[in-house]
């Protein structure tokens, strides 16, 4: 059986693929569920592993990923006012 290049480069690129889906897939499992954060809430932060970008204008859920004292992460959704439209009132 002859290979050619395209059918050698589609197999690669399909291989390739698949991999980095097999991957998003596990680290999909292994994020904690999203709490949304109410007044009164108590956040154990260790280290905060991820802040969200305030690029916009009005306010919307954002999340923050952190971990806590025992190392368990965590993901918190909260509300916030963007700060893309500074002077606007």
């Amino acid at each position: 059986m002859k290979l050619t290049l395209k059918t050698t480069l589609t197999a690669l690129t399909l291989t390739v693929l698949s991999t980095f889906a097999a991957v998003a897939s596990a680290d999909m499992k292994n994020m904690p569920p999203v709490q949304d954060y109410t007044y009164g809430s108590k956040l154990d932060i260790a280290k905060v592993t991820h802040t969200p970008m305030l690029n916009f204008c009005g306010v919307r859920p954002v999340e923050m990923s952190y971990v806590d004292h025992m190392g368990k992460p965590h993901t918190v959704r909260y509300e916030v006012n963007g700060n893309a439209c500074l002077g606007d009132n």
